[in-house]
């Protein structure tokens, strides 16, 4: 009996080994997120949904401001504003920052809840996904995170299949998808009537979102310098946005006084290429982030 007793052990003991060996190989190919919970806490931080997820490339801002820019955006649905992502974010930060360089990205998704009661905060949308899943973010490999959000699919991180995504070490979500002109139409036209059959009848703007924005505006300011960006997008999802919220732009204008200053790059959204509409193609990405870093070059 002692001998079976000791083999079980044994065997239990073998094969919790190679599931954690088998965990700590997950990387950039894994999923859209979980490098983000590996890496260190940071000393400069953009933060917001997945336009800045793919749009911002830290890379560029790290040449032109010399930094060391780390992209902390996720998606609409993971890292809207509130206490969940502000929690976040307050992990992510390296507690002694003075110094830091913040761009906070805003839309009129990321204060706006898909609620008949939109300040219902046990609600909220992002409490049972990953952001709001992970309790520490700077652990690697993240046991924690891949066990919760893998959904016990793990022989993905050997047997990826291949994928249009790339998470780079930097936060840097990559995107690399065929831009042939009736393609880009196709998926412009399903995420334009996505956002407006989908998106659009069912969100309500938040003020309880809001006072979070204004919040982690607050927060990053203790720590460095924030700078409030509205990325550039297609103009139909444009036009969707504007019946969401008409007033979005005078409740960002009354927040840029908390702030190093306002871009708003919406006056240019027709000189950029978009993957769907929504996110910006990867080429054109640098271009922004070139745009962007330059801009805070010249007030910093």
């Amino acid at each position: 009996m002692k001998k079976l007793l000791l083999k079980t052990a044994i065997f239990c003991f073998a094969a919790l080994l190679l599931f954690l060996l088998i965990l700590s190989q997950a990387d950039g190919h894994t999923d859209p997120f979980y490098i983000r919970f590996t890496s260190p806490k940071q000393t400069h931080l953009m933060i917001g949904t997945s336009r800045a997820a793919q749009g911002l490339q830290p890379s560029v801002f790290d040449s032109i401001l010399n930094i060391k820019a780390y992209n902390y955006a996720f998606t609409v649905a993971h890292s809207p504003y509130g206490e969940t992502y502000l929690n976040s974010i307050k992990q992510k930060l390296k507690e002694t920052t003075s110094n830091g360089l913040f761009i906070v990205t805003v839309d009129p998704w990321s204060i706006s809840s898909k609620l008949e009661k939109p300040n219902d905060a046990e609600q909220f949308r992002e409490l049972d996904l990953c952001v709001g899943k992970t309790p520490f973010v700077n652990h690697k490999p993240n046991f924690i995170y891949l066990i919760r959000n893998l959904s016990g699919e793990y022989y993905k991180i050997f047997l990826q299949p291949k994928s249009a995504t790339f998470l780079h070490d930097n936060g840097w979500l990559e995107v690399s998808v065929s831009m042939d002109s009736l393609k880009t139409m196709a998926r412009t036209n399903a995420k334009v009537e996505d956002y407006r059959k989908n998106l659009l009848p069912y969100y309500k703007y938040s003020s309880l979102r809001f006072d979070y924005l204004q919040q982690t505006i607050e927060f990053l300011n203790q720590h460095g310098k924030v700078y409030l960006v509205r990325m550039p997008i297609h103009p139909d999802i444009m036009a969707i946005e504007n019946e969401l919220m008409a007033d979005f732009t005078s409740k960002m204008e009354e927040l840029a006084p908390m702030t190093e200053g306002y871009f708003d790059m919406t006056a240019s959204n027709n000189q950029y290429q978009y993957v769907d509409g929504n996110h910006l193609f990867k080429d054109s990405g640098k271009i922004v982030s070139r745009k962007i870093a330059e801009w805070i070059k010249s007030i910093r």
